[in-house]
């Protein structure tokens, strides 16, 4: 396991990671050993709910109800977050009695067992990370501590991240890319994640991040508020009217 370890601080150190592909990079490499399938990241909001941030292996249109939720809700999610602590579950595809919530929710595959892991910063909960493995994993605490030396390695990952983007965006129109201007066009027609990447030909996890950067870049709490600041500013984004032939088109890749 210390070399797995090892193996992810190299990577985080020579890659500027989305947190897409660190979910991708812990299933098919750093967790491949536990049956590990799934991995995902979910995020606190300052509304005090949960809001999918991240993932891999995972349909998010088959849960498009779970892309955020209240942090009051009885969830394994939530005990994770709320009492910081390691939730995990091995009786897939059956959930345990005290979480009537997930009656019905199911995995594709073979999932066996859930784990969830706390990512903490000073203190806080501000985020977690979980897994799905196709394994019976009974607990263990040599594979807890590997499972949260993971998270904290995360955690230092992402906000050395959102810190540098902090110093380098202003909060204000310019700081958007091209791409993101045109996704925060179609957020103000009220478009889902998933109509977004079905109109410009991108993933939903790639929008879905995407969308999490312009929140951070306009520094609104969430759709309505970034939906209010576009159409209050639309001639200083260089578009009027209604007509979205003035929308930026080019490729150009995604700004992280």
């Amino acid at each position: 396991m210390n070399a797995r370890i090892a193996q992810l601080v190299s990577h985080f150190a020579n890659q500027d990671l989305t947190e897409d592909e660190i979910c991708e990079f812990l299933v098919t490499r750093s967790l491949d050993f536990l049956g590990v399938t799934h991995a995902w990241i979910a995020q606190v909001t300052s509304r005090k709910t949960v809001r999918a941030r991240a993932s891999y292996g995972v349909d998010q249109s088959k849960f498009l109800d779970w892309q955020e939720f209240p942090l009051e809700w009885k969830l394994p999610v939530t005990d994770t977050l709320v009492e910081q602590r390691i939730v995990w579950i091995n009786s897939l595809p059956h959930w345990p009695e005290e979480y009537p919530l997930l009656k019905g929710v199911t995995y594709d595959g073979n999932a066996r067992t859930q784990i969830i892991v706390p990512i903490l910063r000073l203190n806080s909960s501000v985020a977690c990370l979980g897994f799905v493995s196709s394994e019976l994993l009974t607990p263990d605490e040599e594979v807890a501590i590997f499972l949260q030396t993971i998270a904290n390695l995360i955690s230092l990952h992402i906000y050395r991240q959102a810190r540098e983007r902090t110093r380098q965006d202003s909060p204000n129109v310019s700081a958007l890319t091209d791409r993101q201007v045109q996704i925060l066009a179609f957020i103000s027609e009220k478009k889902t994640n998933v109509e977004i990447a079905d109109a410009m030909g991108y993933s939903e996890s790639t929008v879905r991040q995407e969308t999490i950067r312009i929140f951070e870049k306009l520094q609104v709490s969430g759709r309505n508020e970034a939906r209010i600041y576009f159409l209050e500013n639309k001639e200083r984004f260089g578009i009027s009217g209604n007509s979205k032939s003035d929308l930026p088109s080019s490729r150009e890749e995604f700004a992280h």
